[in-house]
């Protein structure tokens, strides 16, 4: 007759069922269920955990516990832990032929004893895209950085070189006896109506609303070219008989005669022109 060892063996062979796999579903150590097929039933704890190994193995296996029991209380020497139920109500009728005993009721759950089991770290795997994206915000946030240290340096060059204001030292006021009375200006002559025989004459130009291209020649001296910038002026020098103006735009130009305001004449071309300005016409322009 097989040992209960050998029975369990092999209903997990035919089955095709490892002690790993057992160990994974019960978990029971692979020592003691070695220890259970081979018989060797001093390894395991004993008693109530003895029991229930092998009641744990046998369901594993697909072997009735009960039987499993009776063949590990038929093969281990001496009295059971637990005593038997006695038969109540049964007439032996025979006794070379002893009822069977009936199986012992199964004891209350204990806690088990499980085996450490260890787990090993599965190692991170950081991928491409995240560390390319976190380069990336990195990168743009020192850009940041520098444009704002960049801005507070400029910021403060320019309020360290901007001069400071020299307050000025206002003196007193004089009493009005130690005023000296300002000399008496003599009176000028008044000036020679424009376009007299004896005033010459003096134009004066200023680029006023734009930059302007001109050219002037005075009497029969050499022509000047010249570009005024927007708010600057010039004076062309005195002449006796006329002053020839070429100019690019008459609309950017204001005019004065002789320190009086004038006007071009209205039919007078406002681009790419040439004008003469003489005794002869000048209170076109002063009009």
């Amino acid at each position: 007759m097989p040992t209960l060892g050998e029975e369990l063996r092999r209903k997990r062979e035919e089955r095709g069922i490892t002690l790993a796999e057992i160990s994974e579903s019960t978990r029971i150590g692979t020592r003691f269920l070695k220890a259970i097929e081979t018989d060797n039933f001093s390894t395991l704890p004993g008693g109530i955990f003895t029991r229930s190994f092998i009641r744990a193995y046998a369901k594993q296996v697909g072997m009735n516990e009960d039987e499993a029991i009776a063949l590990y209380q038929q093969q281990v020497t001496g009295p059971t832990d637990e005593p038997q139920e006695e038969a109540t109500g049964i007439v032996q009728t025979s006794q070379a032929e002893p009822p069977p005993p009936k199986p012992a009721a199964p004891p209350e759950p204990k806690p088990r004893r499980f085996e450490p089991v260890t787990f090993r770290p599965t190692p991170t795997r950081t991928s491409w895209p995240t560390v390319v994206l976190g380069a990336g915000i990195l990168l743009f946030v020192v850009i940041i950085v520098l444009g704002i240290v960049k801005q507070l340096n400029r910021a403060g060059t320019e309020s360290s070189s901007a001069p400071a204001p020299v307050a000025q030292k206002s003196e007193p006021p004089k009493p009005a006896s130690q005023q000296n009375p300002p000399p008496a200006q003599p009176e000028s002559p008044p000036a020679p109506p424009a376009g007299s025989p004896s005033e010459p004459l003096v134009v004066k130009l200023e680029a006023a609303t734009g930059d302007a291209w001109i050219r002037y020649q005075v009497d029969d001296a050499k022509p000047t070219t010249l570009v005024l910038k927007q708010g600057q002026t010039t004076d062309i020098p005195p002449a006796q008989s006329q002053v020839t103006l070429n100019y690019g735009n008459r609309t950017t130009l204001k005019i004065k005669i002789n320190n009086r305001d004038a006007n071009f004449p209205a039919d007078t071309p406002k681009f790419s022109s040439r004008v003469i300005i003489s005794r002869n016409n000048v209170q076109t322009y002063l009009q």
